[in-house]
């Protein structure tokens, strides 16, 4: 399916997504920063990034309905825009209340990514070859975070980064709504491949269809796994850096640098783990979900081993290189679960409901980052009133990460579900295409 239209296509929706992930992750290197200069405490920063979480996890439902059904890349262009607009005017902000109002109107148009950018690599590539396409994206969702974390962190006006991460997709959204043939929906099932290639199928909007895709206990428990798996990202994004200052009294920079490990980790764990689910998926149905539950288990220890370690203020070069060999070769592994969800949620569910499917899931997927920054600013607040600063935070974030256990453990019983969910969607596929032959 990949010609040098889509190749080009494919990359340019990487980048888009890439500096889309990095707007998300520009207020939390400054929270000490902006709680200073607002006079607010962390509940109310935690209030902010939650609401803004949940604001774009209710949109991706909305955005996914109309990519199921409308032009996806000109619905991209329009989500792009909505949302990079109230991320460059956030840097002129000069109250609190300024500043909520922005990023709940950013939030609004972050939300279309996922279901729309999704949807587009369902159709850009083969069933079998979907965990490396999803690989894509959710490596450029890595390299943004890590782009964000860099700016944030380094750049001392915590303002200007949200001009630079805003500014690219001015210009990237237009040019991929230009160069992009929209891809025909189901084009990249084999079974309809052929089908599609003499005539379209004009899919239409069935709730009774919908509710049935709803019903698929595949989609049931990705849908749970998907909450558990990210209150432990939503603590860690917004709470880590003040977690590594108050702790262990390293600055910002120092701070930074040691999330930015865990950030490449991630990247090259999200890289990694597509192919992995692809290699295994081929060696023995099923295979890919095995990489997702071990990969969460071994991350999520490797996660409590970090945390834990008694690093000084002040952290030298063997330091910064044990830090970057630990993340890179064991926190890694808990990112191999996001491209493989992306390619069995595709599989079990049909052309015309993918986008919706996936825009629910990304609520259901959201809602645990949305309340993990709640739930940190809210604990931490709680557990200071019994002990210091130092031992909230590490009770906050241990408590964050046991989420982690429950994520992994569910996996094993999706691959007893999985291959007869999968195998009842490629049945109908080949009964719609001999009903048009």
């Amino acid at each position: 399916m990949t010609t040098i239209r889509n190749s080009f296509s494919i990359f340019l929706l990487v980048l888009i997504a890439g500096f889309l992930q990095a707007d998300q992750n520009l207020l939390a290197p400054n929270f000490p920063i902006i709680m200073q200069e607002f006079n607010i405490t962390e509940k109310e920063l935690g209030y902010v990034t939650s609401a803004f979480v949940f604001i774009s996890a209710f949109m991706t439902v909305v955005w996914g309905m109309l990519s199921d059904f409308k032009t996806r890349k000109l619905l991209l262009l329009v989500g792009v825009l909505v949302g990079e607009i109230p991320c460059l005017l956030t840097a002129f902000v000069s109250n609190f209340w300024e500043l909520f109002f922005l990023r709940m109107l950013t939030g609004i148009g972050i939300g279309s990514i996922i279901p729309i950018g999704y949807s587009l690599i369902a159709d850009f590539f083969y069933g079998e070859e979907r965990g490396k396409g999803y690989s894509y994206i959710e490596t450029a969702f890595g390299f943004g975070t890590l782009m964000g974390m860099i700016m944030a962190g380094l750049i001392k006006d915590w303002r200007l980064p949200f001009i630079l991460a805003a500014v690219p997709n001015l210009f990237l959204t237009p040019l991929f709504y230009v160069i992009t043939k929209e891809p025909k929906r189901g084009q990249a099932e084999k079974e309809l491949e052929k089908v599609l290639k003499e005539t379209d199928i004009q899919f239409k909007f069935n709730l009774e269809v919908l509710e049935k895709s709803f019903l698929t206990k595949t989609n049931q428990w990705i849908f749970l796994q998907g909450f558990f798996g990210t209150v432990p990202w939503g603590i860690i994004t917004t709470w880590f850096i003040s977690y590594f200052i108050y702790v262990y009294g390293m600055s910002k920079d120092t701070a930074t640098f040691v999330l930015l490990f865990i950030g490449i980790a991630a990247v090259f764990g999200s890289f990694v783990g597509g192919f992995l689910g692809d290699y295994f998926e081929k060696r023995s149905e099923g295979g890919r979900t095995y990489v997702a539950g071990w990969g969460v288990l071994i991350g999520m220890s490797a996660s409590v081993g970090l945390l834990l370690y008694p690093f000084p203020s002040q952290l030298n070069a063997i330091h910064y290189l044990g830090m970057f060999i630990y993340a890179v070769l064991f926190i890694q592994f808990v990112s191999f679960a996001g491209p493989n969800v992306r390619a069995i949620i595709s599989q079990v569910n049909l052309p015309e409901d993918r986008g919706t499917v996936f825009g629910i899931f990304n609520i259901m997927d959201n809602i645990g980052r949305a309340i993990g920054p709640l739930i940190g600013g809210l604990l931490i607040s709680y557990l200071e009133k019994y002990y210091s600063k130092e031992i909230s935070y590490l009770i906050t974030m241990l408590f964050g990460i046991a989420f982690w256990i429950p994520c992994g453990l569910i996996w094993f019983y999706i691959k007893k579900i999985y291959l007869n969910d999968r195998n009842n969607i490629k049945n109908i596929l080949k009964e719609r295409a001999q009903a048009i032959k």
